[in-house]
């Protein structure tokens, strides 16, 4: 990559305490057949390793790395993200978790159909998974190819969507679009044009960020190539050290603030204010809130109703007030006879 110009694509990688995964993830980029790229990876405030490893591999990549560190952990991924767009000078980004891999011609594959294609998204429907949780990933190591997606649309070629926002807004509700963001390669233009960042929201902020840039994208592609290394590993929030009441409160955050992002962009989109539209609105939320509400099985399952009735009280009364008491029990209502 000459100094005196934008690389091709953008690499963003959000890094916190990842000292068993980051070599690993490091060395796939490494080893990539393409080499136009500029790696930035955005530390949100690692208290192990991570860093020193990250540094270590500076002289590896040349003038192609770039570290920031943040100076206060925001406690969300998107932080790290937004800040790596932010900073971006590539045609494309492409977004890599710190704790998985890239096959090695993965961007060289993703940048000649994005080339081709001139898109603004290009959206991959499978990877590879790992079960990995403390080994080493090897030659040895199992692995299988994964979707997280439904209802058969996985393409043989390169594909465009559908570029009826009516038909997307369904697919998208029936899963038959994966919401991550490390699936795909952006334009960058296309994402600053549009205002596109991740909102501030312990998990899942990339369903929103995803579903803002199917909405809006002239050209999404659908593209068969399976280029991403996915690590199954033992990092989610129910397997971390929080209590009950901590769980609850990050899990309502989740679904409060997500239902907010969602509701704004929609009310500034004249397609989901039409009066003969206004069901694919109430599908979205309906679909967000409905995928969340799965992760309270386990709440319900250690406390009954009464209690967790004042701990959603509790964290709702900064939020709703003298309401707080409805929209508790509405919400316990919900869950009960889910």
């Amino acid at each position: 990559m000459s100094n005196n110009l934008s690389p091709a694509i953008s690499l963003i990688i959000p890094m916190y305490n990842v000292e068993k995964y980051i070599q690993q993830c490091l060395e796939s980029v490494l080893t990539q057949t393409f080499k136009d790229y500029e790696l930035i990876i955005v530390d949100d405030c690692s208290t192990d390793n991570s860093v020193k490893i990250v540094e270590n591999f500076k002289a590896q990549f040349e003038s192609r790395l770039q570290l920031i560190k943040l100076k206060k952990n925001g406690g969300a991924p998107g932080i790290p993200r937004n800040k790596g767009i932010k900073t971006a000078k590539g045609k494309y980004i492409v977004f890599l978790d710190s704790d998985d891999m890239l096959t090695p011609t993965a961007l060289e594959e993703l940048h000649n159909i994005a080339e081709e294609t001139q898109a603004d998204i290009l959206h991959a429907s499978q990877f590879i998974t790992t079960n990995d949780g403390s080994e080493e990933f090897g030659i040895n190591t199992p692995v299988k190819l994964d979707t997280w997606q439904v209802g058969g649309h996985h393409v043989k070629t390169v594909k465009a969507a559908s570029n009826n926002l009516a038909q997307r807004v369904k697919v998208f509700c029936n899963k038959g679009f994966i919401w991550s963001c490390w699936n795909k390669i952006f334009r960058r233009d296309f994402l600053i044009d549009n205002k596109i960042e991740f909102p501030i929201m312990t998990y899942s902020e990339d369903m929103p960020f995803c579903f803002k840039a199917l909405c809006l994208a002239e050209k999404y592609f659908r593209i068969p190539n399976v280029f991403y290394i996915y690590r199954y590993r033992q990092g989610s929030l129910q397997h971390r050290n929080v209590t009950t009441e901590q769980l609850i409160k990050i899990y309502l955050n989740v679904i409060l603030e997500g239902t907010k992002v969602f509701d704004q962009f929609m009310s500034k989109i004249s397609f989901f204010n039409a009066e003969e539209n206004l069901e694919y609105r109430y599908k979205v939320l309906d679909f967000f809130i409905r995928e969340h509400l799965e992760y309270f099985e386990e709440v319900y399952q250690k406390y009954p109703s009464y209690l967790i009735d004042v701990l959603l009280r509790e964290n709702l009364t900064p939020v709703f007030g003298s309401n707080a008491a409805l929209i508790s029990y509405l919400f316990n209502a919900a869950n009960l006879k889910r």
